[in-house]
């Protein structure tokens, strides 16, 4: 595949990638060389639309030269990401790139829909005008908190999924997604991206700054999060760092905050500042957990429960934690000692 324009709206395929390694362009000349300077701008309007949009966005092309900048500027966002030394960023740069890819699939044709499918080894075939996945990659990626997505509640033969084009296109989505994430977590931060970018990568990190001071002293509600026990602040401190939280970490704070008198729309604020937020998602977790779309109103786990499933810090826990059983037991023991 050499369209042009299509190498610029999905510059993870392979196709895109070997079209740069044949442009023969070292990454010095890449970052300094005045020829590039639009790839240059390009690429940072892409990481700043996603770090703050969730979205890296649609530029003008329309030269050819407006599409190689366009291509380009895939690898230096991705560089610059990287130099920002923060998990929450190559989270969000990930969750950019991929709904700018959902967003143009939708109306792309099955048959590149499918090829995408290949290109990012998904088992992935079309039979009598129907789609399937493999089971394996299906629950690898698909969004299974959701009823509609649980296994069960899919028709399945012989090992494959049946899906419609809407549902396949959000399975890429995830896949483009992790991808992505897995491929920069690995990657080190070159010097040179932090000299030429430096303003930009301040400006992101103090931005993530000053979104974590405001949430990390301002209550939920009635809430104070000062006096959240260390499990807790962990927790949120993973969910606002983009680190990944376990299933179990999740539903605890959820039940936690809910316990405390939090609302469902106090709650869903705090999630929305994770960089792979997925409202849908979110909104589901939350109204299951505090019953409102379920027959139950879980309560949090206690402090051995939370020891089992590898949630309390020991190395932080406090005073009151010895001397307590429960997570709410240390929130209101600390809120009567103030």
């Amino acid at each position: 595949m050499q369209d042009l324009r299509k190498l610029a709206i999905y510059p993870f395929l392979s196709d895109s990638r070997e079209y740069v390694k044949k442009l023969d362009i070292s990454v010095e000349e890449l970052l300094t060389n005045v020829i590039y300077e639009k790839a240059r701008i390009f690429g940072v309007e892409r990481i700043m639309n996603a770090f703050r949009k969730r979205d890296v966005g649609d530029r003008k092309l329309v030269s050819e030269s407006d599409y190689l900048s366009e291509i380009l500027s895939y690898p230096i966002a991705k560089m610059i990401s990287v130099c920002v030394k923060d998990n929450f960023m190559i989270k969000r740069y990930a969750l950019g790139e991929a709904r700018h890819a959902y967003r143009h699939l939708l109306n792309e044709p099955l048959e590149f829909i499918l090829f995408v499918c290949k290109d990012l080894g998904l088992d992935v075939r079309e039979e009598n005008g129907e789609m399937k996945i493999h089971f394996v990659d299906y629950l690898k990626y698909a969004p299974t908190t959701y009823k509609k997505w649980k296994l069960i509640n899919r028709e399945m033969e012989r090992g494959f999924v049946y899906l419609d084009k809407k549902d396949l296109v959000r399975i890429i989505q995830e896949a483009v997604m992790k991808i992505i994430a897995e491929d920069l977590s690995t990657k080190p931060c070159i010097e040179l991206v932090e000299d030429v970018f430096r303003r930009e990568i301040d400006e992101i990190r103090e931005e993530l700054e000053k979104t974590r001071k405001k949430l990390s002293i301002h209550p939920v509600g009635k809430v104070s999060v000062v006096n959240l026990p260390p499990c807790m602040r962990e927790i949120l401190k993973m969910i606002q760092s983009g680190e990944n939280v376990p299933h179990m970490g999740r539903f605890s704070f959820v039940a936690f905050m809910h316990a405390l008198g939090a609302s469902r729309e106090e709650i869903f604020k705090l999630f929305s500042t994770a960089p792979d937020f997925d409202e849908e998602r979110t909104r589901y977790q939350i109204d299951h957990i505090t019953g409102k779309i379920s027959s139950t109103e879980y309560i949090p786990p206690s402090c051995d429960k939370m020891r089992t499933y590898g949630l309390c810090p020991s190395d932080k826990i406090d005073d009151i934690c010895k001397n307590v059983r429960h997570p709410l037991s240390y929130y209101w023991k600390k809120v009567k000692k103030k």
